[in-house]
């Protein structure tokens, strides 16, 4: 009996350290990759940048990553700025940064800076709002120009867009392209054309909800057909009405795919 007893012990031993053997350790390798975007400037104008994480990321990871720049994109944020915080309550981030974060700069500056900032924050559907904290104590302004801190959307910033802003960034896509942003242009009219290997592979328009002075959104598809994976531009434009010539021009890389190979 105790020698039956004794074999069975050593079988149950051995088939845990074979469990053990099988089981695999998710290690940052092998964690899938998500796309996020961080936002950094074009000259005076927000520009949206496509990342990646493995894994991830959170809010407090993607502000993380927008203050430590690891491409050296152009900035209105002090680089001594530090994130103390995250949290998010009824779609309301809360962002707490250290002081540095207002030093320097003018109006322009400011709001840059806190758009670049709101922007990161809410690509997230649960974040509809971003409120800032400096060391830990809340704000009604940040720098001495009084930019808003409190319950800020994307709709108080539109000023720092460019007239043609396509978001989020594309990254790769099959047929047909899928293109969302907002204009401000004549008689709303965006026009779009796709370029692969100096050619046109697709060309189209769309109306935005409305026009110039004001901004509107806009949503439109452009069908494509590739045999291979191929580099692509979208190049967004207003058409003038004064010569017909392409203005406010704005090119956007992407990886074009054949059919059911996205991502390729």
């Amino acid at each position: 009996m105790i020698r039956l007893l004794a074999i069975v012990l050593g079988v149950l031993v051995l088939a845990g350290c074979a469990g053990g053997e099988d089981e695999t350790t998710e290690t940052a390798e092998s964690l899938p990759v998500s796309h996020f975007t961080l936002y950094y400037l074009d000259g005076e104008h927000l520009s949206a940048t496509p990342a990646t994480s493995n894994g991830g990321p959170t809010p407090r990871e993607s502000v993380e990553a927008l203050l430590a720049n690891d491409d050296g994109r152009a900035t209105e944020i002090p680089p001594e700025t530090e994130l103390r915080g995250v949290t998010v309550v009824d779609r309301t981030a809360t962002v707490d940064l250290s002081r540095e974060f207002e030093s320097g700069g003018g109006s322009a500056s400011m709001q840059a800076r806190v758009a670049q900032v709101v922007y990161t924050l809410t690509q997230w559907s649960f974040i509809r709002r971003v409120t800032f904290e400096l060391d830990g104590e809340p704000v009604a302004a940040i720098g001495g120009e009084g930019v808003p801190a409190e319950d800020v959307t994307r709709a108080d910033l539109t000023n720092v867009l460019p007239p043609i802003f396509i978001d989020p960034p594309l990254t790769s896509a099959s047929s047909p392209l899928e293109v969302a942003g907002s204009a401000s242009v004549f008689e709303a009219n965006v026009s779009f054309r796709l370029e692969a290997n100096g050619e046109t592979i697709a060309e189209g328009f769309t109306t935005a909800a409305e026009g110039a002075p004001g901004r509107g959104r806009f949503e439109t598809m452009l069908a494509f057909d590739v045999d291979e994976p191929t580099d692509g531009t979208l190049v967004a434009f207003e058409v003038s009405a004064a010569d017909a010539s392409e203005t406010k021009v704005v090119r956007v890389p992407v990886r074009l795919c054949p059919p059911g190979n996205v991502p390729c």
